[in-house]
């Protein structure tokens, strides 16, 4: 920032004071956002967020669906799990789906990892003729 000499001096500390206090009020704002996203109940959010994305991925790759209403059914879907999770009785349910979801991911990456370990293994004998 420009000062001109001109300014009184009161001025400028007042000034100076005002951006102080709207740092402070900036760094306070911050961690209150951390400690809210290292919560619990927040990185359960994102942690079935995140399976729900990887295995909406995993389907359309596999079925060759194209979704062109699905930007439309996405916001329901989401709207609904997480007033489900705010519920008390469908938590369990809800995480009894994140650990499925998460075992079935783990076992499709397992899966697909040794097909292409086979294909890999394939490969490499017709090379050595």
């Amino acid at each position: 920032m420009a000062q001109d000499n001109d300014t009184p001096i009161e001025l400028r500390k007042q000034l100076l004071i005002t951006q102080g206090a709207m740092y402070r009020s900036g760094i306070a704002t911050s961690k209150e956002k951390v400690v809210n996203g290292l919560r619990a109940d927040s990185l359960a959010r994102s942690a079935l967020k995140q399976v729900g994305l990887a295995a909406l991925s995993a389907w359309r790759t596999r079925s060759g669906f194209t979704a062109t209403s699905m930007p439309a059914i996405l916001p329901i879907l989401a709207g609904g799990v997480a007033k489900a999770w705010r519920e008390r009785n469908w938590k369990p349910v809800l995480r009894g789906v994140l650990v499925a979801g998460v075992m079935a991911g783990a076992a499709a990456a397992f899966v697909g990892y040794n097909k292409r370990k086979q294909a890999d293994d394939e490969g490499d004998t017709e090379d050595d003729f």
